[in-house]
């Protein structure tokens, strides 16, 4: 019975992961929008300084080096627990450098991409 809900599990955590941090964000931006609504029906003016503090909710620059700085402790986190399951098993320590790097990897693209569009701001 394990051995077919372990990988169902495993594999589905993936994309359960993705769909919330994907409805949160899209969460976040409506409530972002509503709020200037609200503030249009209600009469009063939104200020460009408002607009501008807004904005930095929904980022992408921003998120790309806070995604960029947690896919890389994700991978460290794994290369650590590497190095603690080879003291118990002595062949565990490549395949988990290997699970770990593609984290690491991802980090690093996405520091790449905070570090090329910091200075664009049209982005």
């Amino acid at each position: 019975m394990e051995d077919v809900i372990v990988p169902i599990v495993l594999f589905s955590v993936l994309p359960v992961c993705i769909w919330l941090v994907s409805y949160f964000n899209y969460r976040k931006r409506l409530t972002a929008h509503e709020t200037v609504r609200h503030a249009i029906d209600a009469g009063q003016t939104v200020s460009p300084e408002l607009i501008e503090k807004m904005s930095l909710l929904v980022d992408p620059i921003r998120a790309d080096l806070r995604r960029g700085v947690l896919f890389i402790a994700f991978g460290a986190a794994f290369a650590v627990l590497g190095m603690m399951v080879n003291f118990e098993d002595g062949d565990a320590l490549m395949p988990m450098l290997g699970v770990a790097s593609f984290p690491v990897f991802l980090g690093l693209a996405y520091l790449g991409l905070w570090a090329f569009g910091h200075g664009n701001k049209s982005a």
